[in-house]
């Protein structure tokens, strides 16, 4: 039996540990989290409290316990683990060098989608601190973020030079690298998901994002697969898209780039990914799109290799179904005193991931849960929403709701009208 270690706990790790069952593996669940506050490490076959960082010590155990397979979902900070490790302990590992290189570093991306003619977004060059003749050239709003940043960490929208300054010094606490101040645009955001297999890169999945009006446009409430412009999206980027990935050596697993489209229909790359998603299911993705995101990189892990004629063809509308997602995140600084509602929903149709506990204290704009289900059509998909914030209350000390509902359905209705069967 394949003995695989699991590093770390995000949001999808339950549906790793269940899954790599079902795939006939004994899964090993590892970080400093005690099991009480790991959904994971209550599913797996074993755990151990050993934190991620503790490669040597991760090492010495593998060899002990005869572990043959390491896995993480999304965190990036794991998966360097897990490179490190599959090297030491010469297992299979998707990751190589030179992509992981361009995954991890947003201004070498913008460099290489500038050679390959994909359009990014302009940035300001600023010296460590910024001088005055740096400052004044900076027309705002803009964006500022570190480079080797994830997850929405360390990212602002600034508009003023107080403000810029300010998010510089956060975005330096998040990292010791370079810091990017970019203009700032808006426009319709999406995630591209791009399988690889036998030197075949081919988009497989596209989802689009919606934030409720009156927030940072980093906060993406909702996700939904159901996709209008995907004959434009093929048409002007879509190849380019592959001749990146392919110049950076792209050769298995899951790759996937930001996109955001402006008012004049252009499409700006904002980053890349050589993983997952952090929205990204099972079972649920696999009866939504067609496809299973997480046995296919469980396969990277244990050594299986991928066929071309493996890779699934991207769904074009009209759609029998279309994969959705509603994440709820923190509308203010508080404490976690009652979380209602989630056992009301229906456990054969919503998959539920909550980040935090009872009791926790949580910031502003922190994740608090993620909720996945499959819609048939726009009056389905704005009636679930509606729905979840009728049933689910998250609420602080003050007995009050603590998360952002998404309300602005007239909208999301429009965007998605009209791309059913029904």
């Amino acid at each position: 039996m394949t003995k695989l270690l699991l590093l770390g706990t995000s949001l999808i790790s339950t549906e790793i540990v269940q899954t790599a069952k079902d795939m006939g593996c004994y899964v090993i669940v590892t970080d400093n989290l005690p099991p009480e506050r790991s959904y994971a490490k209550l599913e797996a076959d074993e755990y151990w409290m050993i934190s991620t960082n503790e490669i040597d010590l991760l090492e010495q155990k593998c060899r002990e316990e005869n572990v043959n397979a390491v896995f993480s979902g999304v965190s990036e900070f794991n998966l360097d683990r897990v490179k490190q490790l599959a090297g030491r302990l010469n297992l299979p590992c998707y990751i190589e060098d030179e992509p992981w290189k361009y995954a991890r570093n947003k201004q070498l991306f913008k460099e290489k989608c500038k050679e390959i003619g994909i359009p990014v977004v302009d940035e300001y060059t600023l010296s460590d601190p910024p001088c005055r003749d740096e400052m004044n050239k900076i027309e705002y709003p803009v964006v500022v973020k570190p480079v080797d940043g994830s997850g929405n960490r360390g990212v602002s929208i600034c508009y003023n030079e107080e403000e810029m300054l300010e998010a510089y010094q956060k975005a330096r606490t998040i990292s010791e690298k370079d810091i990017l101040v970019e203009r700032y645009i808006t426009g319709e955001e999406s995630w591209n998901n791009f399988y690889v297999a036998e030197n075949e890169i081919c988009c497989v999945a596209r989802n689009r994002a919606f934030k409720q009006p009156g927030y940072p446009t980093f906060l993406y409430s909702i996700g939904v697969s159901a996709m209008e412009d995907n004959q434009e999206f093929m048409e002007q980027i879509n190849e380019k898209c592959v001749k990146l990935f392919r110049s950076i050596g792209c050769r298995n697993g899951i790759a996937w780039i930001q996109f955001i489209r402006d008012a004049n229909g252009r499409y700006y790359a904002i980053e890349m990914a050589h993983r997952m998603n952090a929205g990204e299911t099972s079972t649920l993705n696999e009866e939504g799109q067609g496809f299973n995101p997480v046995r296919w990189m469980l396969d990277t892990a244990l050594g299986i290799e991928h066929r071309a004629a493996m890779i699934p063809a991207l769904r074009q509308p009209p759609y029998k179904k279309a994969y959705c997602l509603y994440f709820l995140f923190a509308d203010r600084p508080g404490i976690v005193c009652s979380m209602k509602g989630f056992k009301e929903l229906d456990k054969n149709r919503f998959l539920i991931s909550n980040v935090v506990q009872e009791g926790d204290h949580i910031n502003r704009y922190n994740l608090i849960s993620r909720i996945a289900f499959n819609a048939q059509n726009s009056t389905d998909l704005c009636d679930t929403i509606r729905m979840i914030n009728e049933k689910v209350r998250i609420l602080d000390e003050n007995g009050e709701n603590i998360y952002i509902q998404y309300n602005n359905i007239d909208i999301l209705s429009k965007s998605v009208e009209g791309l059913f069967l029904s």
